[in-house]
């Protein structure tokens, strides 16, 4: 029987989160796109509640008690992971291709949805060709097992005491030989059952391992660069400064303007119709970076002399949001240590112990630590990949999350990588809460099929040192070179 109140609990939760995605867009969108861009918008709104869907649906597993709560999750899980991933292969890219091509030639509207098509496909082709190769190859699941071998005999049982007004009862008890003369014919050997999964379940796959390349490099930069900049921000907040500073900055500032502005006129020139060389492309990256990096100095000036260096108690806010995210960065990289790295015998539950007894507390507290958490990850997810571009080039150009000056390509483009990474922390928090999620579906589906197949089981016993080796590598890195300088552009 279905359970009413998990079901109103449920939509509920649905509504918060249409309602925090509008405020999201509506908080960080840039002018430029303010009523206008509609259909981007609705992609960003319905792609941020898939993800809060994604990760919220763990807890409403658990709740489910394995089908006692009248949800089939085995089901649902594997619907809500196909639309995530269309979302992120398909529509969110599409998305993007659409609006950029709207963005930089407004007047071609009779190509600006074919372009946006062959975008698009192009993706897909590639996505599908390497599905089907690896599913042929790699889409059998080994799991292993232990086969029994025994003889039994049957013997006639003796009724038990508090059954002799019973008539005509027949009573059999099967017992196992295990005299010494016979023990050779019992036998334990180790076996592998093979199967092969649906397709449905390898596209699943292939989006969470793809989702998991990026968890491991963005998630483990993130865990670390999030209170890091977090707390250095602050230190290097700005400061009021007088107005002979103010127009010597200002000056080198605008030599800096000039300077980019040629060089990206000639990054312009040197592709036209918009096809660029490997080199060209790393150059429009650090291009990309370099003007960012002078908007961040810009606006600093302004706050410096024109605010007189801001709102202090902004400032103080975000130095001990600082010191709460460390903690829980600390937190995750603790209970990697001792619970995650150490299975299958854990040296301590951790951050089990703590969901678990919230939960047994109340039971929403549990539900509601466990979501940031969570969702803490993503935001790492984020900041790594965000941290990943301005320091590295040769993959995609940055495109940051700005409070009023965020325009809809970044968004949808974050948006997708939210996507993809809320399949993988979904599966990692299914692990790393194992003693919370024991009776979930997802922990079945995971462990059974996903984890066991051919060649790529053995990802799984690497990626959590991973993560974690990234992380502390992402720490030395950041000592070493803790401030973002531009890019030395080369042509």
């Amino acid at each position: 029987m279905v359970n009413v109140f998990m079901i109103i609990v449920s939509v509920v939760v649905c509504v918060l989160v249409i309602l925090a995605s509008l405020y999201l867009i509506v908080y960080f969108q840039h002018p430029d796109d303010k009523n206008v861009a509609y259909f981007p918008k609705v992609i960003v709104i319905l792609g941020l509640v898939l993800s809060a869907i994604s990760i919220l649906m763990l807890p409403l597993d658990v709740a489910n008690n394995g089908g006692e709560g009248g949800f089939p999750m085995d089901m649902m899980w594997i619907v809500v992971y196909i639309i995530v991933g269309v979302f992120a292969i398909v529509i969110c890219p599409f998305a993007m291709f659409f609006y950029e091509s709207e963005e930089g030639d407004p007047d071609a509207k009779s190509g600006q949805f074919a372009g946006a098509v062959k975008g698009t496909m192009a993706i897909l082709f590639v996505f599908a060709v390497l599905t089907i190769i690896f599913y042929i190859f790699f889409g059998v699941a080994e799991i292993p097992t232990i086969a029994v071998s025994a003889k039994f005999i049957q013997t006639a049982g003796v009724p038990a005491a508090d059954a002799t007004n019973t008539t005509n009862a027949k009573y059999i008890d099967i017992v196992s030989t295990t005299t010494p003369q016979t023990t050779e014919e019992n036998r334990l050997r180790k076996e592998t059952l093979q199967f092969r999964v649906s397709i449905a379940l390898f596209i699943i796959t292939m989006v969470s391992t793809l989702g998991w390349l990026l968890f491991v490099v963005f998630g483990g930069i993130g865990l670390i660069a999030l209170p890091f900049d977090m707390i250095a921000d602050f230190r290097n907040r700005p400061q009021r400064i007088p107005y002979d500073k103010y127009l010597e900055r200002k000056q080198k500032i605008g030599e800096r303007a000039t300077n980019l502005y040629d060089i990206g006129k000639e990054i312009q020139g040197r592709s036209p119709g918009g096809v660029m060389s490997k080199k060209d492309r790393r150059n429009y990256n650090r291009f990309r970076q370099a003007v960012f990096l002078l908007e961040e100095d810009y606006e600093r000036l302004k706050i410096s002399y024109k605010r007189q260096g801001g709102k202090v108690i902004l400032y103080y806010a975000q130095f001990f949001g600082g010191f709460i995210c460390l903690g829980i960065s600390v937190g995750w990289l603790l209970h990697i240590i001792i619970f995650m790295i150490t299975q299958p015998e854990p040296f301590n539950p951790f951050l089990n112990n703590l969901v678990v007894a919230l939960d047994e507390a109340w039971g929403f507290l549990g539900t509601i630590v466990y979501g940031l958490l969570s969702f803490y990850l993503l935001l790492c997810c984020i900041k790594g990949n965000f941290k990943f571009g301005l320091r590295l080039f040769f993959l995609f150009p940055i495109h940051p999350m700005r409070v009023g000056e965020t325009m809809m390509n970044a968004f949808l483009f974050n948006v997708g990588l939210i996507l993809i990474c809320s399949v993988s922390v979904t599966q990692f928090c299914s692990m790393a809460f194992s003693n919370y999620t024991s009776l979930t579906a997802i922990n079945a589906l995971f462990d059974t099929s996903v984890r066991n197949l051919k060649v790529l089981k053995y990802f799984w016993l690497v990626y959590i040192f991973a993560i974690f080796i990234m992380a502390v590598l992402t720490g030395i890195f950041l000592l070493v070179k803790p401030k973002d300088k531009p890019a030395k552009i080369k042509l």
